[in-house]
């Protein structure tokens, strides 16, 4: 029997495995039969077709785990040989997204991990709004024992978020926001919340204690839950900005339980400045086609380089090791000249282009942003004329201030302001698809 084991959402007539049987003529075929006899409980159960066992219905877990069976293997000189067989019932786990309590979400998957989709399907703020979700111990939402309101529960929430994506109020031309997602990994059988950054960035939280303010944690006056019974979730937020009094529509996203894989780079997307592109469990050159928006009176130029790891470092001598930080002097220069040839992305005000690049496979690659110049004015020789750069690592940044925001996968909006400016992440968009050839294809 080449398989004894059914899931128990297996539907009617399933295959459950193929009989085969051994006998010194090479060249005799065999059929095969459900007879009478010892452990033939529950021959009435199941069909044998030509070599084949089938279900005759869907099985349950939980008033059937197992099955017994004897079965007959019959040659072509009518020898026979009879033996009882065990079929064993899966418990499979359902993948469903779950609201059991008030604003605590679980979600479960097959395997030890589950997949989260979060679809933007509505904005209607004057300000840029981020999204955030973190995990939380309990149905009660506790974090390491802290209740929800209590005395630090703000900045453990913090520890714990990842970022989802970001909601700009004003779009360049061009930037379509009906297809903006996220797939974000958890733990099969996590419980979690969410939370709105107010005009800002996780990032910038993290970054400055004082702006915790900022956050804005789910309950009946800030989030409406809907339930579109197709094992998903709309979940509509009311900021503070006063535009939207009565309605939960400041921003809106849709949620649900998803089987799709992570989409090719997004493994570090949502943590700590992890506006980058992760290619370091990949072996082939990776294409990428780049979609550039820009909404911004500055002719500002977007490229990358690549980092050591998430932390921002830059190897400068093939080593493999940092051998210039974040915050370093030479930092900016480093990186600008390490930027990966052929990418070179900018756009006019109000337009929109397409590029194409190729980073190659076992690394990680940052986004950097020159404001109204290019690479040349900041490694040429006069020093004083030089451009801001500004990165991912605020560390990097010469004001400390968050300026990529991540908008969905892969897609990263930019502030070329000093400071912050006004904030609005949509003064250059770059949408990445990435791709690698198949193995043995032409």
């Amino acid at each position: 029997m080449s398989a004894n084991t059914v899931s128990d959402e297996a539907a009617a007539n399933t295959v459950i495995g193929t009989f085969s049987s051994i006998d010194p003529d090479q060249n005799d075929n065999f059929t095969y039969s459900l007879v009478s006899g010892i452990d033939d409980t529950d021959n009435n159960a199941f069909t044998i077709d030509g070599n084949t066992l089938k279900i005759n219905n869907s099985p349950d877990f939980q008033t059937k785990p197992t099955y017994k069976i004897r079965v007959r293997t019959t040659d072509n000189g009518s020898l026979n040989f009879e033996k009882e067989l065990t079929i064993n019932v899966n418990d499979e786990i359902p993948s469903r997204l779950t609201n059991p309590n008030d604003d605590i979400f679980n979600i479960t998957g097959q395997d030890d991990k589950a997949t989260l989709e979060i679809q933007l399907t509505g904005h209607n703020s004057p300000v840029v709004n981020e999204l955030g979700l973190f995990t939380v111990d309990d149905l009660q939402g506790t974090i390491n024992g802290i209740a929800p309101g209590a005395e630090g529960y703000a900045q453990a929430a913090i520890l714990r978020s990842e970022v989802i994506l970001s909601a700009i109020a004003n779009t360049p031309n061009g930037f379509d926001t009906n297809n903006l997602t996220r797939l974000l990994q958890l733990d099969s059988g996590q419980n979690f919340r969410f939370l709105l950054v107010q005009d800002g960035t996780l990032d910038a939280v993290r970054n400055d204690p004082n702006s915790i303010g900022k956050l804005l944690f789910s309950n009946v006056s800030t989030q409406k839950i809907t339930d579109l019974d197709d094992n998903s979730f709309s979940l509509g937020w009311k900021d503070a900005s006063g535009k939207s009094s009565t309605d939960f529509n400041d921003l809106v996203v849709k949620i649900n339980q998803t089987d799709q894989a992570l989409p090719l780079g997004t493994n570090l997307q949502g943590q700590f400045q992890g506006e980058l592109i992760d290619l370091r469990d990949v072996q082939q050159s990776v294409q990428a086609e780049f979609n550039v928006y820009r909404e911004a009176s500055y002719n500002n130029y977007v490229g990358f380089y690549q980092v050591t790891d998430q932390n921002g470092g830059i190897d400068t001598n093939g080593d493999g090791n940092a051998d210039v930080l974040t915050g370093q002097a030479g930092y900016t220069q480093a990186a600008v000249r390490g930027k990966i040839a052929g990418i070179d992305l900018s756009v006019s005000n109000q337009g929109s282009a397409t590029y194409n690049g190729v980073f190659q496979p076992g690394a990680i690659f940052a986004p950097f942003i020159i404001v109204n110049a290019t690479p040349d004015a900041l490694l040429d020789d006069n020093s004083s004329n030089d451009p801001a750069v500004y990165f991912p690592f605020l560390g990097a940044n010469s004001d400390h201030t968050d300026h990529i925001s991540l908008l969905a996968s892969n897609t990263f909006g930019f502030e070329d302001l000093s400071g912050g400016g006004d904030k609005d992440f949509n003064d250059l968009i770059i949408k990445v698809n990435l791709t690698t050839a198949m193995a043995g294809l032409a």
